[in-house]
């Protein structure tokens, strides 16, 4: 009796490790950056500001990689005394693919970077400036990334952004410049296009799903008679 409670004490355990999957942090703030989340050069609020893509090495990865859940980060900018966000408002269509781009030689031309899709993660509507403190995440569809099929690349779309122009008055996020795992281009309306061997420090993480906590729950619920037997048995 006192394997079977163990077992599935065992059990519960792995399911509830497993359900979590992912929690990685890419790149080591030492810069910062306001593209695409926390300014605007394109001199309108109406139509899509810019698009902004950024690769991710696939040696930073350790193995197929689940999350549904991103986290961007502003203490190193805090630090420095700079404005750290807020997210300004917009819509930011966020989706990720395959790419043979690497963080030294991405294409400042965009789409030639895109190769398989790996899916939409979400359209992320900001009606109000977001301030945070250290972090924000956002939420949205499950992805699961494979390394061994080529470097991740996110792109992200702004549409209807509030006209904050780049003028050191903005926000900004945490930025790696070492270029070892994440490089960066983009395209803003009135500024052009450019490519950088630095890009926003990335948190990627795999939150349990409500179906997932409701499993999770309902077997701690019938291990509860496993333990009273268990105990009358004593």
């Amino acid at each position: 009796m006192r394997f079977r409670v163990l077992f599935a004490i065992i059990g519960l355990v792995f399911f509830a490790t497993a359900s979590r999957a992912t929690d990685l942090t890419i790149g080591s703030a030492d810069n910062f950056n306001c593209y695409p989340f926390t300014c605007n050069d394109s001199g309108t609020s109406t139509g899509q500001s810019a698009e902004y893509q950024q690769v991710y090495g696939s040696s930073a990865f350790s193995g197929i990689t689940t999350f549904n859940t991103l986290t961007f980060y502003d203490s190193y900018t805090a630090s420095q005394g700079f404005n750290a966000g807020p997210i300004i408002p917009g819509t930011y269509a966020i989706s990720f693919f395959y790419t043979a781009a690497t963080p030294g030689s991405i294409d400042p031309t965009l789409a030639p970077n895109e190769g398989t899709s790996i899916g939409a993660f979400s359209s992320l509507q900001v009606d109000q400036p977001l301030t945070f403190s250290d972090s924000i995440s956002f939420a949205g569809n499950t992805l699961s990334y494979d390394p061994t099929m080529g470097n991740l690349l996110m792109d992200v779309i702004v549409t209807d952004q509030a006209n904050v122009q780049n003028d050191g008055n903005n926000g900004y996020l945490d930025m790696d410049s070492s270029g070892v795992n994440i490089g960066s281009a983009y395209d803003v309306s009135s500024v052009g296009d450019g490519a950088n061997s630095f890009g926003l420090v990335t948190g990627f993480t795999a939150v349990p799903e409500p179906s997932s906590l409701l499993l999770l729950g309902t077997g701690l619920l019938g291990l509860g008679p496993l333990l009273r037997r268990r105990i009358r048995l004593v």
